[in-house]
């Protein structure tokens, strides 16, 4: 009786591993991501099972295998007496009690049924369960702590998950991005006067390619609204009677009190005021949208955020282009600040001077040559990294 009990046991325990297993592999790391954000306990234990996952499926092998031999050894024990009654060979009797083990014990019921269920739900199975596969790993992975994973577990959906995960964190930081950081700044503005004339308005918009010019009366720092380039096809209106209205905002907004309040004003456009009441810059419903899924390009968008990879150490970039951009997708480790933003702020924050064009900077290990300027500010830059 004691051997039917831990058959039957191990037979139940190989089926748990089965469904781990599965669910590991098949599991929606979005949804881990997300429970993660929420410091749920389950998701951060099985992101340490993720990061480590051959080890995890090795010591989850090994525990299968172990588990494995204590069932097939009880059955052997508590059935050959009972075949023996019908077939005198001992060792034909445990060949058979082996084929039907294998077969129709740990075949089906212990691996194969299991697994069909938990794929169907894999979060869940870890959900329930995280604490036996934590277990397993931290009590079987010392023991093969010095061998190599025997093969290399490819995470499914890991990477065709990646950009709905980057999506998610972005709306998930989307309170603390402030209007600063995502705004058009206030000498990128392509705006117009409120007294210009038709011809003027529409040779801006031709020039610009933007389909909203905001409008200023005296000077940029009182820009009074803008017009929309559908509105040019409406006949009989003055320039005056184009313009629409904005709203005005601070540069210390969260962007998602301001993405709130367009939707609520149904405006597609704000402007954002300095501490003295001037123009800082404007923000528009796209500028917004982009802080969540990324740049958004149609044909029409300049190509002139340029970045360029000469060679394994040598760039040439928009100086538009954010630090923290280039950092990640680089691995460029470029001083960050809260002074600046932008490598064209880098250069300006550590030299203290608008370069000149052909003017060569350099800092740390860091050699800067501007290849274009335009007005006050820098607009592409060479970047040579020197091995330290």
């Amino acid at each position: 009786m004691v051997f039917v009990i831990a058959a039957v046991f191990s037979l139940l325990v190989l089926s748990l591993f089965a469904a781990l297993e599965i669910s590991f592999l098949s599991c929606n790391r979005l949804k881990i991501e997300l429970d993660l954000k929420q410091e749920r306990r389950y998701a951060r234990i099985i992101e340490i099972l993720l990061d480590n996952s051959p080890r995890f499926m090795q010591s989850l092998k090994i525990a299968s295998a172990l588990f494995l031999v204590v069932c097939g050894a009880s059955l052997v024990i508590f059935a050959t007496p009972l075949i023996e009654r019908h077939i005198t060979d001992s060792v034909l009797a445990t060949i058979l009690i082996e084929i039907f083990l294998i077969v129709f014990l740990a075949l089906v019921p212990a691996n194969l049924l299991p697994k069909w269920i938990s794929i169907k739900n894999p979060n869940i199975v870890l959900e329930r369960f995280y604490w036996l596969a934590y277990a397993i790993y931290k009590i079987i992975s010392p023991i093969g702590g010095g061998v190599e994973a025997q093969q290399a577990v490819v995470q499914k959906g890991e990477s065709d998950n990646a950009p709905e995960i980057e999506i998610i964190q972005n709306a998930l930081n989307f309170s603390e991005v402030l209007l600063r950081e995502c705004m058009v700044p206030r000498t990128e503005i392509y705006a117009i006067s409120k007294h210009a004339s038709l011809e003027e308005i529409i040779s801006l918009f031709a020039e610009s390619n933007y389909s909203r010019i905001p409008v200023f009366e005296g000077s940029i720092d009182r820009i009074v609204g803008y017009i929309h380039s559908k509105d040019l096809f409406i006949g009989g209106k003055e320039v005056p009677e184009l313009i629409r209205p904005v709203d005005y905002v601070t540069e210390g907004m969260n962007a998602n009190t301001l993405l709130a309040m367009l939707t609520k004003s149904k405006r597609s456009i704000a402007v954002v005021l300095d501490e003295y009441g001037g123009t800082a810059g404007i923000v528009t419903l796209e500028d917004l949208i982009e802080e969540i899924f990324g740049e958004i390009s149609d044909e029409l968008d300049k190509e002139e955020l340029s970045e360029k990879r000469i060679s394994e150490n040598e760039f040439i970039f928009s100086a538009r282009k954010e630090i923290k951009y280039l950092n990640k997708t680089y691995d460029l480790n470029l001083p960050e600040s809260d002074e600046y933003e932008t490598l064209g702020g880098l250069i300006t924050f550590y030299h203290e001077h608008i370069p000149n064009e052909g003017e060569i900077l350099t800092f740390d290990n860091f050699s800067f040559k501007i290849l274009k300027t335009a007005s006050n500010r820098v607009e592409t830059v060479s970047l040579k990294v020197e091995e330290e």
